[in-house]
């Protein structure tokens, strides 16, 4: 892991979260941010725009475009980016780091078209493209652009779409310990199935089982799978 791009504020503390498992499916998150969060205040001066040329994956969280300077500085990465394979948009929304829906509604709706990959749950396709329809949300996505479409649908499983193919990859029936961190498990398996070149539908069985391996375990950071032991739930469920 090279972490020489990570950057330090010299004032700012890291924010905490705070989680009640209450239900331990969609835990109900308390954020602490004051007087604000460092990741909010990235700025031009932080970005190696040859670097954001040439990653192979792009990954933009909404969240991180809900305040200046953070907003303008990624959507100039964006922009610098030029929609390259494989930039990915988290339609990633969180409420309390917006001022207002509306706004929401706007920054991320845009940042739709500077991507080739958007995932996403129902809730969270409907702030970025108005329909918290799984089918509807995705020709949207596609419609603005984007190469591959995911929604996320809890327990009706996950549709994933391209210009050319639709699909929803059924559900892991496992036993929710806590719903924190699943979708970061997510993430980082469809980085993994991009990389390797697989399928829509094998990089997001994939990435679903790594989400459920996660959601059955207690912890988050510490509770991230290896690759035999997504191979090994996936192998048991065939």
């Amino acid at each position: 892991m090279d972490t020489a791009n990570v950057g330090r504020h010299a004032q700012l503390a890291t924010p905490l979260a705070f989680a009640a498992l209450t239900p331990p499916d969609d835990p109900l998150l308390v954020f602490y941010r004051n007087p604000a969060a460092p990741d909010m205040q990235l700025t031009p001066d932080d970005v190696d725009d040859e670097l954001v040329r040439g990653v192979d994956v792009l990954w933009v969280a909404a969240s991180s475009m809900a305040q200046e300077p953070a907003r303008s500085t990624i959507q100039a990465m964006l922009a610098t980016r030029r929609r390259a394979r494989h930039t990915v948009l988290d339609l990633d929304y969180r409420p309390a780091f917006w001022n207002s829906p509306a706004d929401a509604v706007d920054v991320i709706g845009a940042a739709v078209g500077a991507a080739t990959v958007a995932v996403g749950n129902r809730a969270e396709c409907e702030v970025a493209v108005g329909t918290g329809d799984a089918d509807g949300a995705a020709r949207r996505l596609l419609d603005r652009g984007v190469e591959l479409a995911i929604v996320k649908m809890g327990a009706d499983g996950v549709l994933v779409a391209t210009a050319d193919v639709s699909t929803v990859v059924p559900p892991m029936r496992i036993d929710v310990v806590c719903g924190l961190g699943a979708g970061d498990a997510f993430g980082g398996a469809l980085v993994h199935g991009l990389l390797s070149g697989w399928s829509p539908e094998t990089i997001v069985t994939y990435a679903n089982a790594a989400g459920a391996l996660v959601a059955s375990r207690l912890m988050c950071a510490d509770a991230m799978p290896t690759e035999a032991e997504i191979g090994a739930l996936l192998e048991a469920v065939q």
